[in-house]
């Protein structure tokens, strides 16, 4: 690759085209499925606890019967008269229950210690529907002061309207008997007559139609309802709290989230590895984990068609430590040298070197520096590797510090890459995290391709979003991602990967092992 002019609008920035729906969305609750089930059990176990502990409170409703009259029947009596709105009528009468004259003589009456507003505050007076009933509804933490509240209430309304008109007859009895002294007269006969069939009733528009009955249930709390209602705000509490933690979480949770941000492959995904921060080698990886470098290996080992008797030259880089990136670099040349391809394997990580000690290497006396400012050669400065053959050779780092890295600017380490690449097959750099030294980015430029190493809860996306930006703002198109630390295999898949490392165990296969190593074939 050259330093051409910076293509900020790179291409592979833009994110390709998605579909929309529910597969997102079940995705984002399937990978935190945990939260909403503790939201769930927690509720639950909170609703439970409720209805186990809560005060116990029934209801018990009797119904008023309620039958206006017209406006012109005895005009002088206080009765309950029709309107053009017979829903009005109802509601004028269901006032006449639930005021505090009732509700005290209901007090008075059933000898209780609550106040007239305290009983006012646990009994309700509710016309039904369109009907002329009004319901009268009381609570109480008992099956029958409930039942002795709503139907006091409801008699005691009655028994008080039917009183005020009594007293209105009275007053117009005595009234007639007067004027029948003076002389008798029809009409007040009449008049007097029909006021005393009155007075020996009740309140002909109000009437107590269906007394209240013992409730058998409590109303509150009601165990199914309750339980079920906990289980739903369990539900919304858990998935809300799952996008809430999607949108607020930094870090890269799943391969989906790179395919929706940039438009290159993932050639890769590599099993995570248990208790293991230090790069691994080869012999230390899981069956699966191999598998998952040689399907990397198998993706990016492509014929050159231009050719060219020219290597190939692949960077391994990542946007922060402690990703993987150097196990995948020391992977994937472990790999090709393994499928009988020369490969050079380059530590450019100066600052913080591990290869040597992943591959058991210690006291490097020649390597990456010598090469470059002590003109020692490179086919001399290489570490063969015993375990991999003549086919991988090691250019390790020979100084670690802050200062040498910036060796890499200089004339001399660009063609490094050149020299290496006309001497093996594919030539592997192990780069540090770009976005928080620049050290290797020089090298780069004469690398055909750039590999980013991205870590499924590691890798923070601003961080990746950052690493990107500056690969386009120089030009460079990376081949795509290697995801570390995908969920492991199933059980039940372990005895393929063990079959076939136990196939390679037998004469045969050592045979062929050993052949590839030492760069021959049958």
């Amino acid at each position: 690759m050259t330093p051409d002019a910076p293509h900020k609008d790179a291409a592979w920035l833009k994110p390709p085209e998605e579909e929309l729906g529910l597969k997102r969305y079940v995705e984002t609750i399937r990978e935190r499925i945990w939260l909403v089930v503790i939201a769930v059990v927690v509720t639950t176990l909170v609703s439970i606890l409720y209805v186990a502990v809560a005060t116990k409170t029934y209801e018990a409703t009797s119904d008023l019967l309620i039958t206006p009259v017209a406006s012109d029947t005895l005009p002088s009596l206080p009765l309950i008269r029709q309107s053009a709105d017979p829903t009005r009528d109802v509601e004028t009468a269901a006032k006449l229950v639930t005021n505090t004259d009732v509700s005290a003589a209901v007090r008075n009456q059933l000898h209780l210690s609550d106040t007239p507003q305290d009983l006012l505050e646990r009994v309700s007076a509710e016309p039904v529907a369109q009907s002329n009933i009004v319901a009268v509804t009381a609570q109480a933490h008992s099956k029958t002061e409930a039942r002795d509240l709503a139907n006091a209430f409801a008699n005691t309304a009655v028994a008080q309207q039917t009183e005020k008109i009594h007293r209105q007859i009275q007053s117009q009895i005595d009234g007639l008997q007067a004027q029948l002294q003076a002389g008798p007269s029809p009409t007040l006969s009449a008049r007097l007559s029909e006021l005393q069939a009155l007075q020996s009733g009740t309140d002909p528009t109000i009437q107590l139609q269906t007394p209240a009955e013992l409730p058998q249930d409590p109303a509150k709390p009601r165990p199914v309802l309750t339980v079920a209602g906990g289980i739903m705000a369990g539900l919304v509490i858990g998935i809300g709290a799952a996008f809430l933690i999607q949108i607020l979480d930094p870090r890269l949770r799943r391969d989906e989230q790179l395919r929706r941000r940039y438009s290159l492959p993932i050639l890769a995904r590599i099993p995570r590895e248990r208790g293991r921060p230090e790069p691994l080698s080869p012999r230390q990886l899981s069956a699966p984990a191999a598998e998952a470098y040689r399907t990397l290996r198998a993706t990016l080992d492509t014929p050159d068609l231009t050719g060219s008797n020219r290597g190939k030259a692949l960077m391994v880089t990542g946007p922060s430590p402690s990703e993987g990136k150097t196990t995948t670099a020391l992977n994937l040349a472990a790999s090709l040298a393994m499928a009988g391809r020369k490969v050079i394997l380059i530590e450019a990580d100066l600052r913080r070197p591990a290869l040597g000690k992943a591959l058991g290497v210690d006291d490097v006396k020649t390597g990456v520096v010598s090469v470059l400012i002590e003109n020692t050669k490179l086919q001399e400065a290489l570490i063969p590797s015993p375990a991999y053959g003549p086919n991988l050779a090691l250019l390790l780092a020979d100084y670690s510090g802050g200062w040498i890295a910036e060796i890499f600017t200089i004339p001399a380490a660009q063609q490094l890459i050149d020299d290496a690449t006309k001497i093996a097959d594919y030539v592997i750099v192990d780069s540090p995290p770009l976005t928080e030294v620049v050290d290797a980015l020089p090298l780069a430029y004469r690398c055909d391709q750039v590999l980013i190493v991205a870590r499924l809860g590691k890798t923070r996306l601003d961080r990746l979003a950052r690493l990107a930006e500056l690969l386009a703002d120089n030009d460079i198109q990376p081949a795509g991602f290697a995801v570390v630390g995908v969920p492991r295999p199933k059980k039940s898949a372990y005895k393929y990967y063990v079959d076939q490392d136990e196939s390679s165990t037998n004469d045969r296969g050592r045979q062929i092992r050993s052949l590839i190593r030492s760069g021959k074939s049958d």
